[in-house]
């Protein structure tokens, strides 16, 4: 249902002169196997339909690996926390952009070396993702 449902919106957007984007949740965190399937089923969909996928469910993946005492997160394990929802910004930021988050001076309230951490998270997602294409 997924795909039919990317094919339909993809189409429905390009009949009004945009470009498709699909933005990749982000797995359960109880559930981090979600993270690969998640990935695989974006990416073939975005190919499939010529859409651009933001890899916002990388980007998760991504900081757990290098900081996993840093919640991304609220309390059902699905939502994002604060930090989640900066994470996916600077992700949508430098896909959309295709610009560095880096140094971005924004923070959302977030202490300065998490927001540093999140936005390096989001380029190097970024970056990788598109280096797969």
């Amino acid at each position: 249902m997924f795909h039919e449902y990317a094919k339909k919106n993809s189409d429905a957007i390009r009949a009004y002169g945009a470009k498709p984007v699909l933005f990749m949740s982000w797995a359960y965190k109880d559930k981090p196997e979600m993270t690969q399937q998640l990935a695989e089923q974006y990416t073939k969909a975005g190919k499939a339909n010529g859409a651009q996928v933001v890899p916002a469910g990388l980007a998760f993946g991504k900081s757990m690996a290098k900081r996993p005492q840093l919640d991304l997160y609220t309390a059902d394990l699905r939502h994002p926390s604060l930090a989640g929802t900066y994470l996916s910004a600077c992700t949508v930021y430098a896909s959309l952009l295709g610009k560095s988050p880096v140094g971005n001076t924004y923070t959302a309230g977030l202490p300065a070396d998490v927001a540093a951490h999140l936005q390096q998270v989001a380029w190097e997602t970024v970056q990788e993702f598109n280096a797969k294409k």
